[in-house]
């Protein structure tokens, strides 16, 4: 263990040398930060909507960044698209696995097995470690502090080509377009769609790495939405600083699905304090959030925080949040702070200020990481209902049934018209309780050797009845 960090302090005192030599040398710094960016390739899984359980697997490729001498890698948390909980739901994972056989590729060319971790969607960052790293050492990019970066600076983006030009390096000098510093600091440059994916190496002026790229690039084939001329924007590419994710490489984030631990959650539906809003209501504040729901036995419940209420600021920071397009600042205001931290709202209520205490907690698993139980032969997976589907449908906390997750179109499931999203409430007539309880009654209709099973199910709110052919 000793021998292990000798190492890791020469390997620091080596890249600062490193750094001095090479400040202002764009051929240097390229030459030195090279064996830190590697290629990761890994396969995504698509549901086939045939057989349950089945994949289509998708080859994919990422940039990633290698964070330690162990091999451990950095690369964009889209990897991984399943949501851990109800913060970082997309609505996108339902036809989607879990990701499988991870590999990096080093810059000498050879290639190692890797394993999945975990990811911290707020950051955008997941992390994989290389299975069988060599014996010596590897390098690897040790980010800094982006205090001293300002607005005109140059800086370098060190990312991958796509597969056309066979993954190879493309460094390209540019400078800081702008910083933005809410609700987390980031930095913005011209997007020269370049990267064959976010994750790209940003490095200072002396070489030294000070954050990543976020945003893919774009086919520039799209269609521009219609806005205002005035709030037109260029394209840019945007930079996550190194402060976003460097305590994450010292301890990453390690998925382990009985026991995840969700970001930081308030628990309200929401829409911005307009102008037209806050004229109505009277409230003299330059923005916020409109409180549309309160989801039962949530923080914002226990606090006492009503649909109405209009929060203007958070721990006496003022929000001036006036569009819906700017509720995400919001959500990541949040999301930011410890899951068990208390926080302080100012709000209006009818006209009136308030001041509430909140005690945040973790957002509770997503449907994604719930339990589930798959029947092949009747072509559904279901799985154990949580908080984001009762949430999502305005169900009550103490709804009972499983969800359907995965439906085959062409098997009994599909064609007695089951859907993706309802709800199982009873089979054969008698009430389903939960997860264990609903594969204890499908076993036993299954064996009593009926020709069809009765399924009531839920549709949001409307019941219907579907009886699955199994002979």
């Amino acid at each position: 263990m000793a021998m292990k960090a000798l190492k890791s302090v020469l390997a620091v005192v080596f890249l600062a040398l490193v750094f001095q030599l090479h400040a202002g040398n764009p051929e240097g710094i390229f030459e030195t930060a090279r064996p830190w960016v590697c290629q990761v390739s890994y396969y995504k899984n698509v549901a086939t909507q045939a057989k349950i359980g089945s994949y289509i697997k998708i080859k994919q490729h990422r940039i990633g960044v290698v964070v330690n001498p162990e091999g451990l890698v950095m690369v964009s948390s889209d990897v991984y698209p399943l949501s851990l909980d109800i913060m970082s739901g997309g609505g996108v994972s339902f036809f989607s696995g879990e990701p499988s056989d991870f590999k990096v590729m080093l810059w000498n060319g050879k290639e190692y097995p890797a394993r999945f971790i975990g990811k911290d969607d707020l950051a955008r960052v997941a992390f994989i470690q290389i299975s069988e790293p060599p014996d010596s050492s590897l390098p690897y990019a040790a980010f800094v502090p982006t205090d001293s970066v300002t607005v005109g600076q140059r800086i370098y983006l060190l990312e991958l080509l796509g597969e056309g030009y066979n993954f190879e390096p493309i460094f390209t000098p540019v400078r800081v377009n702008a910083i933005i510093h809410s609700p987390r600091k980031k930095f913005l440059v011209n997007d020269m769609r370049t990267a064959l994916s976010a994750g790209g190496l940003v490095l200072n002026s002396k070489g030294q790495p000070i954050g990543v790229t976020l945003q893919a690039a774009a086919d520039g084939g799209g269609f521009q939405s219609s806005m205002d001329f005035e709030e037109y924007r260029p394209d840019y590419l945007e930079i996550a600083p190194s402060e976003w994710f460097q305590a994450l490489i010292q301890h990453p984030p390690v998925l382990v699905k009985t026991g995840y631990q969700g970001k930081a959650w308030l628990g309200i539906r929401m829409q911005a304090l307009t102008p037209e809003l806050a004229e109505y209501w009277h409230v003299p504040a330059e923005g916020g959030v409109v409180i549309d729901q309160v989801f039962p036995d949530s923080p914002a419940e226990k606090a006492g925080l009503k649909s109405g209420d209009a929060i203007v600021a958070v721990n006496n920071n003022p929000l001036t949040i006036k569009r819906d397009e700017d509720l995400n600042r919001f959500r990541e205001l949040i999301a930011q702070q410890k899951p068990d931290a208390r926080i302080t709202l100012k709000l209006y209520r009818q006209g009136k200020p308030l001041i509430k205490k909140v005690q945040l907690r973790s957002a509770p698993p997503a449907i994604d990481l719930a339990a589930k139980y798959q029947l092949a032969q009747l072509g559904m997976e279901v799985r154990e209902l949580t908080r984001d589907i009762l949430y999502d449908y305005m169900l009550p906390l103490d709804t009972r049934g499983v969800y359907v997750y995965q439906v085959d179109r062409a098997s009994p499931a599909g064609l007695a018209g089951l859907e993706i999203g309802s709800i199982i409430t009873h089979v054969n007539g008698q009430p389903v309780k939960d997860l264990a309880d609903f594969r204890q009654k499908m076993e036993q209709a299954l064996q009593n050797g009926g020709k069809k099973i009765m399924l009531q199910i839920q549709q949001r709110r409307q019941t219907a009845f579907v009886f699955l052919d199994i002979k």
